[in-house]
């Protein structure tokens, strides 16, 4: 019998730590599980021709703050110089995708996609926030038209909003529906799909609590981390987060992990990022995938919420049976004082139910 392959579909860039990490870690699951992954490169197409007014419209009636926002930003990247040293982060995520993670040779093509069609045994849409629409501009990619339906399988997928714009919901709904295994990264992710599909779906772990530690332990052998007492700090939104960060008490000197205007800070890899948070006093961050290294390696977390609808990290303390609150200033507060035993049990149970789910969606035979 041949080897069993599963392709994975998920955002293939190199500008972001949790991304290539999640992508690493589902990659060592599904060859724990006995598959041979392969993630397929690729990048998001142009948003289809039909949707573009009712974007705009649906945009201007909902959001017209964020879509002056995002249209200044638009022009400020084409106007002005991004930070010093962001192609040397991206040149040094770019070297652990090829060195940890097997990809495809070829970059998919979107207008050849029957070329796809019977390379893999199974293809995972996921994780992260693939269908995301503001990220990947609502393809069908993502959803995985371009295999028959009974080797589809999402995989932790995550939305990354609170609804999906009214004039993508049949699109969503009739690709969604199309596959047959189904699980989703946080709670509003699967009340979303049952109000598209009217199916109950399982809410899994991130691929990255879906491994073992010692995984991550291994990743991070003979990293080098300072001698001294330290925190680290990682904001994705940075002028929102270095506000709310004035107003923090922190009481030890704080390393930025997303300083782009020095060269040693923008070499660092995302073994490396792993360390850094894995031997802090504190993580003081906006970020899910900081946030999920930070309580695998039991550190002292410091929150916030990136807009008001983001309720990612709040979903991930749930899961480790942390409660939690929101403030104004987007500040996530919880008890600090944290039974690990017992949130690591709650995190174990979470995290063997979504093993057998992947283990269930990939049962069958090999081509």
């Amino acid at each position: 019998m041949s080897a069993r392959t599963v392709g994975i579909a998920t955002i293939d860039d190199d500008g972001n730590f949790g991304n290539r990490l999640q992508n690493y870690a589902l990659q060592r699951a599904l060859r724990d599980l006995g598959w041979q992954p392969e993630t397929i490169r690729n990048r998001p197409g142009s948003w289809p021709r039909s949707t573009l007014l009712p974007r705009l419209v649906s945009e201007l009636a909902t959001d017209p703050r964020g879509l002056a926002a995002r249209s200044q930003r638009r022009l400020l990247r084409e106007t002005i110089v991004g930070p010093a040293f962001a192609g040397v982060r991206r040149e040094a995520i770019a070297e652990f995708a090829r060195s940890s993670i097997t990809r495809s040779a070829e970059t998919f093509d979107r207008s050849a996609p029957d070329r796809w069609a019977d390379r893999y045994d199974k293809v995972i849409a996921g994780s992260d926030q693939l269908w995301n629409p503001a990220y990947r501009r609502a393809g069908g990619f993502d959803f995985l038209t371009f295999v028959e339906p009974a080797k589809r399988i999402a995989y932790a997928a995550s939305f990354g909003i609170q609804s999906v714009p009214r004039y993508l919901r049949p699109r969503y709904a009739e690709w969604i529906a199309a596959i047959p295994h189904v699980s989703v990264r946080e709670p509003r992710g699967a009340e979303i799909v049952g109000a598209l599909t009217g199916r109950t779906v399982p809410v899994v772990v991130d691929p990255t609590l879906l491994v073992d530690r010692s995984v991550w332990d291994e990743l991070i052998t003979g990293a080098e981390v300072p001698a001294r007492p330290y925190g680290v700090q990682f904001f994705l939104a940075r002028a929102e987060g270095d506000e709310w960060l004035s107003k923090q008490h922190v009481d030890v000197p704080l390393i930025d992990l997303n300083n782009l205007s020095d060269a040693t800070s923008a070499r660092m890899s995302p073994g490396e990022f792993v360390a850094a948070i894995a031997h802090a006093e504190v993580v003081v961050t906006d970020s899910f995938h900081a946030a999920v290294f930070a309580l695998r390696y039991r550190r002292r977390l410091l929150a916030r919420r990136r807009h008001g609808s983001d309720d990612r990290v709040r979903a991930l303390l749930r899961l480790h049976g942390l409660s939690s609150s929101a403030d104004r200033s987007g500040s996530i507060e919880f008890d600090t004082d944290v039974d690990w035993t017992k949130a690591e049990a709650n995190s174990e149970r979470a995290r063997a139910a979504s093993s057998a789910f992947l283990a269930r969606a990939l049962g069958g035979a090999a081509r």
